[in-house]
């Protein structure tokens, strides 16, 4: 009999556990959802101390996000460290498809020629363009396809095939980068989304490894208005009319049809795309100027070190 009643309380509990189980268990997160289409970039400008749009800034090897960063002499900015990022041919950032660079990537000069997410632009006096690739120009291995989510408001990705042609070079700049690694002051893909709009600003940092600016750091802000297309549009935004719906009025916000001109609308209601750069504190020897009369100071360094090594082993020789 007292095994009957045990055996009974314990079929109660576990039907009193299986009732409210499900409201006492904390409610699953949804899934990130992939937003497939054209990232619009918002090209950058630059008034007194304020910067809007689409930028890129390098941070110095001892450098953080605050800085110091290296000066561009060929900003248009009154802070040169600000190069300003223009829409290349295609209007910005595909997610969801690469946009590899021409297999002729240079000019003669070594300016790139990539021009599809980012218009070239001058950088110490070369042409830097941006492209993504399936397999990475520098590290050679394969990279994932450019994707980019939302959830919540919140923009995560995989900008792994990001990369950067300068001076017949190739640096990757993507986060993570191929492979899945972020190294040193590599930093994820984060940023804002406003699925009813389309309005973004995504920003990421990227650690250059190997050549000439080993360990100096790519910083890089996107803003602008992206179009997902097809199935994959992001909850909030409709897609086009359906075929056979003559006169149907345009949809404001909604995907431009394949190959029309994409409209860049600024002033998001819900990404913040403006900041206000504080001043930098930079000393003459962080400059352009200071770093050139450095490298001087250090060749004259090295050649009057030789020519006194040379004296002492001549006189050395006459005693």
């Amino acid at each position: 009999m007292l095994g009957f009643r045990m055996r009974a309380a314990v079929s109660v509990a576990a039907a009193a556990g299986l009732a409210v189980g499900p409201v006492g268990l904390p409610a699953a997160s949804a899934a990130p959802t992939p937003i497939n289409g054209l990232f619009a970039i918002t090209p950058g400008a630059c008034s007194g101390g304020t910067v809007t749009g689409s930028y890129f800034r390098m941070i110095l090897p001892a450098g953080t996000t605050a800085g110091p960063f290296l000066a561009n002499g060929d900003s248009a900015c009154s802070d040169k460290t600000i190069t300003p990022l223009s829409p290349g041919s295609a209007g910005g950032l595909r997610s969801g498809a690469y946009q590899p660079q021409p297999a002729a990537a240079f000019d003669a000069a070594g300016n790139a020629l990539s021009g599809s997410v980012t218009r070239p632009v001058k950088f110490y006096g070369v042409g830097f363009a941006t492209a993504t690739n399936q397999v990475d120009p520098q590290t050679r291995q394969r990279a994932g396809t450019p994707v980019l989510y939302h959830s919540g408001g919140e923009v995560t990705g995989d900008l792994s095939a990001f990369g950067v042609t300068w001076n017949k070079q190739v640096f990757n700049q993507g986060a993570p980068k191929p492979g899945g690694g972020l190294p040193g002051k590599t930093s994820p893909v984060r940023g804002k989304y406003n699925p009813q709009t389309g309005d973004y600003a995504i920003e990421w940092t990227s650690q250059i490894v190997g050549g000439p600016f080993n360990n100096f750091t790519g910083l890089w802000r996107l803003t602008g208005r992206a179009t997902a297309t097809g199935a994959a549009a992001a909850p909030g935004q409709r897609g086009a009319a359906a075929p056979g719906a003559p006169g149907a009025p345009a949809v404001p916000g909604a995907p431009a049809a394949p190959g029309a001109p994409v409209t860049v609308t600024a002033a998001p209601p819900v990404v913040n795309n403006t900041i206000t750069v504080a001043p930098t504190n930079r000393g003459f020897w962080q400059g352009t100027a200071g770093i050139a009369t450095l490298l001087a100071i250090v060749a004259l360094a090295t050649a009057l070190l030789t020519n006194a090594d040379r004296l002492v082993r001549r006189y050395s020789a006459h005693d």
